[in-house]
């Protein structure tokens, strides 16, 4: 139906980009993840896959180092786009272990539960087994529908401040979709006070 406001806060948030792989999506929580620290310790003295290369697979990768027997981290390029710093604290480890210039082509399963990854690298195929993968390869905003309201950037999130206003008056935006240099329940809770007294300032002066 329609409906109607006197403002709006658009709070659409982010995606995890995944690796379109088949049955990829069904194994989302059943051996696939996102977050270290989310469900890390589900994978308490086991193996995981790390996928990335950034310093977002870094930091999970070195997370995952303090609680799982083994960590295989998988970066399709053929370098880490990490800091220095982490990569030195990382690969430092003893139960950690990489690759890079590996594609991860396909996922295992056994019984219908995750047991590895199929990679390919230089042509040759080969298997990785593991208890989980987790999965570090960008975030995606869906933002595209509100462009006309909202200015977007070059990668797809609004070009908002932590003012949280766009070029539409009454339209404001908060959180993980917003253009910011950290993405954390904190600061996207920061964002929707912000954008919600925003808005009350707004109606207020109708």
């Amino acid at each position: 139906g329609r409906y109607e406001a006197k403002a709006v806060v658009i709070a659409t948030g982010v995606k995890h980009r995944m690796l379109g792989l088949a049955g990829e999506t069904d194994l989302v929580g059943e051996g696939i993840s996102f977050c270290a620290v989310c469900d890390g310790d589900f994978y308490k003295d086991k193996s995981v896959c790390v996928i990335g290369g950034g310093n977002s697979a870094l930091q999970e990768a070195i997370l995952l180092s303090g609680k799982c027997s083994r960590v295989t981290v998988l970066q399709d390029l053929p370098h880490f786009t990490g800091e220095q710093r982490l990569q030195d604290v990382l690969f430092a480890k003893e139960n950690v272990s990489s690759a890079t210039g590996v594609k991860v082509t396909g996922l295992l399963t056994e019984n219908g539960a995750f047991s590895g990854v199929e990679i390919e690298k230089d042509g040759v195929r080969s298997q990785v087994r593991c208890d989980g993968m987790f999965v570090a390869i960008g975030l995606i905003p869906e933002n595209g529908p509100f462009a006309p309201l909202a200015e977007l950037n070059d990668y797809g999130y609004f070009a908002s401040d932590e003012a949280c206003l766009t070029k539409t008056p009454g339209v404001f935006v908060a959180g993980d979709c917003r253009a910011k240099t950290v993405r954390q329940l904190t600061t996207a809770v920061s964002d929707g006070a912000t954008a919600a007294l925003a808005a009350c300032r707004y109606i207020d002066g109708m």
